[in-house]
């Protein structure tokens, strides 16, 4: 009797002790999400779908592929952004349809960004193209949250000037706000990336979570294949909404739902609605 109480005695301290391993080899995996921007003008942008569904596309508004392949990424269970392009502070030709601009009326600026969020079906949340002067600015930041929180949707702060507002703007009307921490792919070398990918892993280490944003480019493709593909137990790939409390996330939803019954039935209410 007394042997057997030694053995399951040892046999409990055995498995106490896998479990406190996995435990902790859980919890020193970083999360990272990664949000592949500028999807839309190239249908080339459409090879990206062979990335893992956790990967988020963030698709630019009005260009010949962006509902296409907004549809297709939906059809995978893949999380979609409106990739709005806002002011910045130089190459605003490159901004193209859709851009909002700090010169424009409050109606101006909410109905552009009303129809460009029509434009990308199924976005559940919005992230900035350029947009370094406009993110700067407190007013059209106001005016993108206050849409998007009546929409149900969240906001992700690319991050492109170091004196961005978006995210506490956002945050301050009521919205989960998330930011980009690493670009991937500013120098398009297997080399650069994965110094930048290191970095990334190693951030995620120390924070909630990581997110990294790269672009369409056939390098990046490339590279996010080969780096994916391969057995990985140095981090989690998440998707990006796993990064918003579940909590937020319900309400979100709620909204969402809230407006587009609304929109069926009552789709005049809408503009009057936004000009408040």
């Amino acid at each position: 009797m007394l042997t057997l109480l030694k053995k399951l005695s040892k046999f409990v301290l055995y498995i106490g002790l896998i479990s406190y391993s996995t435990s902790t080899l859980a919890s020193s995996i970083g999360k990272i999400a990664i949000i592949i921007d500028d999807i839309g003008y190239n249908r080339h942008n459409q090879a990206f779908l062979k990335l893992p569904k956790a990967i988020t596309f963030a698709i630019l508004p009005f260009t010949p592929y962006s509902t296409k392949i907004a549809n297709l990424a939906h059809q995978q269970s893949r999380e979609v952004l409106l990739h709005i392009p806002m002011q910045a502070h130089s190459h605003n030709h490159l901004l193209g349809k859709g851009a909002l601009m700090e010169q424009m009326t409050k109606h101006s600026f909410q109905h552009t960004l009303s129809g460009a969020l029509d434009d990308i079906p199924y976005a559940i949340g919005v992230n900035n193209h350029m947009g370094s002067k406009l993110t700067e600015e407190t007013v059209p930041m106001q005016w993108t949250m206050d849409l998007l929180s009546q929409h149900g949707l969240f906001f992700v702060d690319s991050l492109t000037s170091a004196k961005s507002v978006a995210a506490k703007t956002a945050i301050a009307a009521g919205l989960p706000a998330l930011k980009r921490h690493i670009f991937l792919d500013n120098v398009r070398t297997p080399e650069a990336m994965d110094k930048q990918f290191d970095q990334a892993i190693k951030h995620s280490l120390t924070t909630p979570y990581t997110i990294l944003i790269g672009h369409p480019y056939p390098e990046t493709l490339s590279y996010l294949s080969q780096r994916l593909g391969a057995p990985n137990k140095d981090f989690q790939l998440v998707k990006l909404s796993q990064l918003i409390p579940e909590k937020q996330r319900m309400m979100l939803d709620q909204k969402k739902v809230q407006y587009d019954h609304q929109h069926l039935l009552y789709p005049e209410v809408i503009p009057i609605i936004l000009n408040k």
